[in-house]
């Protein structure tokens, strides 16, 4: 995979890319950067064009506001897709990733080829309460952190699940390009949220990788890698 950066009018935003083929974009979680998939990457080389982005803020991208919202990430992977002449681009997103899968296909279908979601929620209580609580100490931890660009980069980073999680149940009813919905059978995110999105959307199916977690694709990529290959293969995308 060859390093590059996008640069935009906000500062600078690393990928990845490698392979040959139709494109598909990875999306991180939060507070993480696009090595998370790199168990992913040999077996999607081999039909596609990868691109692997630290969204803004994380990795090695730069931040450069002081609000991180779900329409600046989205600005930020059209720019990407315009860059390399893009009309169109299949999305693997984990997490929150999956949640800005979910606000781009909504908002940009034209773009959006397909998009499989790993372990998202378009509402906040569609987390666990544990998780939630989790989140809500760690922000509590954030608050008291001394540096003032320390503080505004966790800050942005971590309202991405709770202030800034700019889904609703119309953007997901706008999504018209296939939907593949995954999460782990014993996943943060509550079961009821995952048949949720895929009820919303008019091309969705959704699939809990049994004894999964949240980080199910990680732990037994083999599930991951075979879910994804059945979804494209349905849809024409591999023989």
């Amino acid at each position: 995979m060859e390093e590059q950066y996008l640069q935009t009018d906000k500062g600078n935003i690393f990928y990845r890319k490698g392979g040959q083929g139709e494109a598909v974009l990875l999306l991180h979680g939060n507070g993480e950067d696009s090595t998370i998939f790199e168990n992913q990457y040999s077996f999607l080389l081999d039909s596609f064009t990868v691109f692997a982005m630290d969204t803004r803020g994380h990795g090695q991208s730069d931040l450069f506001v002081e609000i991180l919202t779900f329409q600046r990430i989205a600005e930020d992977i059209v720019s990407l897709l315009e860059k390399h002449n893009l009309h169109q681009v299949h999305i693997i997103g984990y997490s929150d990733g999956g949640n800005i899968g979910l606000y781009i296909a909504a908002h940009y279908p034209e773009k959006v080829r397909s998009l499989i979601t790993l372990g998202a929620n378009f509402e906040v209580d569609g987390l666990i309460e544990s998780a939630l609580q989790e989140i809500m100490l760690e922000k509590e931890t954030i608050l008291q952190i001394s540096n003032k660009n320390e503080k505004i980069r966790r800050l942005c980073i971590i309202n991405l699940m709770v202030d800034e999680l700019s889904l609703t149940s119309k953007d997901l009813r706008a999504i018209k390009a296939p939907v593949l919905v995954l999460a782990g059978e014993n996943d943060l995110i509550k079961k009821s949220q995952t048949k949720k999105i895929a009820d919303h959307i008019s091309k969705a199916v959704y699939k809990f990788i049994p004894g999964g977690g949240h980080d199910f694709f990680i732990t037994d990529p083999t599930s991951f890698e075979e879910a994804s290959k059945e979804f494209y293969k349905e849809m024409g995308e591999l023989k």
